[in-house]
């Protein structure tokens, strides 16, 4: 019987050290999966074409985790691989985060003040999140799907951000348990989300969008360029409740259908502009008294202000909402501001038989000049928007003048596929390629940025003809970090992040 005993004692000594955390040593030493696998005494294994992270794994302050060939990695239950220095995905084709046992899941990334890392062409699926803490990353051409490990303990969203600025690009969300992007209502962060595509997230089906937001740190909010679709009957596209400030936030260009509702900013303090959208059925949850407006804004608003133009809203259960002491501006002809314009084009929005193109459910009034509300006979515009002179303690929504048909210049939201703006290599160090194609003749400025926003170099400041370029850039003396790399001509503006790693 003693023999028996120490036998199962020693098997449980050796699963123990197979499965013990691993911490790389933090001697500024780059990192790739094989040699993880040759140092990590068995938390790293590799096996019929698989790597295997046995138990957490932690990339220290000053070592870089590299992975350029396509690769599978396999995760033990709940674990989690912690980047405190730099994590760099490139492959070829792709790499896969998976699970060993798809039906317990792991924990995901947990990035801590890690600014020059890079996951570009990874799939990440039977995870929790990406959690992001005081990290402003790049995101790019990433697949997000099925990502439904979750308890209270652990982030809502699958890419979860707290006093965090990333850019996400490129990738494609499906699949979540609840958000797929969020942060928390009160810490600060400023993803630039673009060209993304959000389908089928929140299969909880809780009452969260698909991009969950709080307050945001003093550069912008950007969310352009994504399409939205088809999440779960209680979600709707982007929401915003932050409980601080937002000082600049940008929608614009995005496509957003068949969720319960479209955009909701849902507090004060924020100051956005809310262009060029297609903001169409978002009716899927059927209830015109818990939602399915295109764009519904409440909240105390004494601080914000917020212009909409040349968005398309249509055949939503409510088209434009405006709660509390709201007050957004959808078109003022004798603004100071010039982008106030109106141009929007809203109409077909309606329930239980009756059409609500705006509802100004507050007393003050609203402007709502130089639309085009699909017809233009001013009864039936008016027959359509519920205000003071449906209700007495309303204010009013002043409508006139309107837009007719031809007076609008609706853009299609599309990308345009001949100017680009592209980097190589990235990461590098010290020297970068920086290829870029412009449309039209004029001043071309290519200009450098730090992630406080200050200008560190001007690679181009000239005039060019109509073309594809290519200019070089020696980052001399500027410490490993991500930068931003801008290009600005006369009608365009664009830009990435490059990593500087040394």
């Amino acid at each position: 019987m003693k023999r028996l005993l120490l036998f199962f004692f020693v098997s449980f000594i050796l699963v123990n050290v197979s499965r013990a955390d691993y911490n790389s040593p933090g001697t500024s030493k780059s990192w790739n999966l094989d040699s993880l696998v040759a140092n990590s005494a068995g938390a790293v294994t590799y096996a019929s074409g698989s790597y295997f992270f046995n138990s957490n794994i932690l990339i220290s302050n000053s070592d870089t985790l590299k992975i350029f060939n396509n690769a599978v990695v396999k995760f033990f239950t709940a674990t989690t691989l912690n980047i405190h220095g730099v994590l760099l995905i490139r492959p070829q084709d792709s790499v896969l985060f998976t699970a060993m046992d798809t039906s317990l899941k792991y924990v995901g990334i947990r990035f801590d003040t890690s600014n020059a890392s890079i996951i570009k062409k990874l799939t990440m699926e039977y995870a929790n999140s990406i959690r992001l803490y005081g990290s402003n990353i790049l995101i790019d051409s990433c697949v997000f799907r099925n990502n439904t490990y979750w308890t209270s303990s652990l982030a809502s969203g699958t890419v979860y951000l707290f006093g965090s600025n990333p850019v996400i690009s490129n990738c494609k969300f499906t699949g979540s348990y609840r958000s797929a992007i969020n942060s928390g209502a009160n810490i600060p962060s400023s993803p630039t989300i673009i060209n993304n595509i959000f389908w089928g997230n929140n299969i909880s089906n809780y009452n969260t969008p698909q991009i969950n937001m709080g307050a945001a740190a003093p550069q912008p909010v950007i969310i352009r360029g994504n399409t939205f679709l088809r999440a779960s009957t209680n979600s709707g596209a982007i929401a915003f409740l932050p409980v601080g400030t937002i000082s600049s936030l940008i929608i614009e260009n995005n496509i957003i259908k068949y969720n319960r509702f479209g955009i909701a900013l849902l507090a004060g303090g924020i100051n956005a502009y809310i262009n060029n959208n297609i903001i169409d059925s978002n009716n899927i949850q059927g209830s015109p008294s818990l939602g399915g407006s295109g764009l519904n804004f409440a909240g105390n608003w004494p601080t914000s202000s917020v212009i909409v133009t040349r968005n398309k809203i249509r055949w939503n259960l409510w088209g434009i909402t405006i709660q509390n002491s709201s007050k957004p501006n959808l078109g003022s002809l004798i603004s100071a501001d010039t982008t106030d314009v109106g141009l929007n084009v809203i109409y077909g929005n309606g329930n239980s038989g009756h059409f609500y193109d705006v509802y100004n459910n507050t007393h003050d009034s609203i402007k709502a000049q130089n639309n085009f509300w699909g017809t233009t006979n001013t009864d039936s515009i008016k027959s359509h928007i519920i205000d003071k002179f449906d209700v007495d303690s309303l204010g009013v929504v002043d409508f006139l003048p309107i837009a007719g048909p031809t007076a609008i210049t609706y853009n299609p939201v599309v990308v345009d596929s001949y100017e680009f703006l592209d980097v190589y290599p990235n990461p590098f160090n010290p020297e970068v390629n920086i290829k870029f194609r412009i449309k039209n003749d004029g001043v071309t400025r290519i200009r450098i940025y730090d992630l406080l926003g200050r200008e560190v170099f001007t690679v181009a400041n000239e005039f060019l003809k109509a073309g594809e370029y290519e200019k070089n850039w020696i980052s001399k003396g500027l410490p490993s970090s991500v930068y931003i790399i801008r290009l600005e001509t006369s009608t365009s503006n664009y830009a990435k992040r490059v990593a500087i790693v040394k």
